[in-house]
């Protein structure tokens, strides 16, 4: 039976192989220490659906043999050192599900390739060093799911091939330098699910694009220097579960929208600028079970009074960041309620709440 054997170098320069049976289907390379690695006899490996090839210490890799891999699915080249990677011959993967190129020290990639990868569910960037990226490539990937950006050093970045990707669920754009985003392409994306674009540098965000995004569940923007934002489309968000804002610097916040967000579990507004904040919209939220409004962030919240009344109707709220200093205030109709959440409960023991 003929096998396959792949041949590669380790740090002291030895030279190894691994050798795998003519039918296997996936290639596990991972871990074996190599600095460089010759795929070329992959190219006779038709059948092959999986290639991982992480946690080396591999700097660049010629991925030309797996042009006639055409029943690819899944290739990996997480946690390597890669600083220059040409995706040329994965066009002829045309079966490609996942791309995993995150932590490397790629500064710039050519997507051009995976034009040609309608099948690609899953693209995985997070943890380089990229600075610029074209996602025109992508408009062709409208299976694409899930793209994991994250931790990079880019600048900006043009959405609008994404519009193609109806079938998006998670975008992952938190910890870069975004001084600015337009989320307008997202408005397409109607299964959209996770929006990370928390730790950039974005100033203000319209979110109305999001209104379409109906099973939108989690939104995180906290950490960036956002002075206001209008939640109006969040009204549309009815399975939001998860709402991240803070670390900005926010001076106002109408709560109102999110009185529509009955699913809502995750509430962080603390670290901005408010000096006040109406919570009465957060009646409707039952389901709520955390809420930070002060985290002792290095800039905090400002409270002088806060009305907690609202809160007695989250009946699962365990968890709520408040100032040692500020007057909690609630009305005395809900002292006797049976139902009070474990939350609000503990700073009635602590006789922290005046009743008016």
């Amino acid at each position: 039976m003929t096998k396959t054997i792949i041949s590669y170098h380790t740090k002291d320069g030895a030279a190894r192989q691994a050798e795998f049976e003519e039918n296997t289907t996936s290639f596990d390379l991972s871990r074996l220490g190599a600095m460089d690695i010759d795929l070329g006899p992959i190219s006779e490996t038709a059948n092959l659906e999986e290639l991982l090839l992480a946690s080396n210490k591999l700097k660049t890799v010629s991925l030309t043999p797996l042009a006639n891999c055409s029943s690819l699915q899944v290739l990996s080249l997480l946690k390597n050192r890669l600083q220059d990677l040409s995706l040329k011959g994965l066009e002829g993967c045309t079966a490609l599900r996942e791309l995993n190129l995150g932590g490397n020290e790629l500064k710039r990639i050519d997507l051009g390739p995976l034009g040609k990868c309608m099948s690609l569910e899953r693209l995985r960037l997070f943890g380089n060093q990229i600075e610029k990226l074209d996602l025109k490539p992508l408009s062709k990937c409208t299976n694409l799911q899930y793209l994991e950006l994250e931790t990079n050093h880019l600048e900006k970045i043009d959405l609008g091939p994404l519009r193609e990707c109806r079938n998006l669920v998670q975008l992952n754009l938190m910890y870069n330098s975004l001084t600015e985003i337009n989320l307008g392409p997202l408005k397409a994306c109607s299964r959209l699910k996770f929006l990370y674009v928390q730790h950039n540098a974005l100033s203000t965000l319209d979110l109305s694009p999001l209104e379409s995004c109906k099973d939108l569940t989690i939104l995180r923007l906290g950490n960036n220097d956002i002075k206001s934002i209008d939640l109006d489309p969040m009204s549309k968000c009815l399975g939001l579960r998860r709402l991240e804002l803070a670390m900005n610097n926010l001076q106002s916040l109408d709560l109102t929208p999110l009185s529509n967000c009955t699913e809502l579990r995750g509430l962080d507004i603390a670290g901005n600028l408010l000096t006040s904040i109406d919570l009465s919209p957060l009646s409707e939220c039952e389901a709520l079970e955390e809420l930070y409004l002060f985290s002792d962030h290095p800039h905090e919240n400002q409270f002088a009074e806060l009305d907690l009344t609202p809160l007695f109707s989250c009946k699962n709220l365990e968890d709520i960041g408040l100032p040692e200093t500020v007057d909690l205030t609630a009305e005395s109709s809900v002292k006797g309620r049976k139902d009070i959440p474990s939350a609000l409960r503990e700073l009635i023991d602590e006789e922290r709440i005046s009743w008016v």
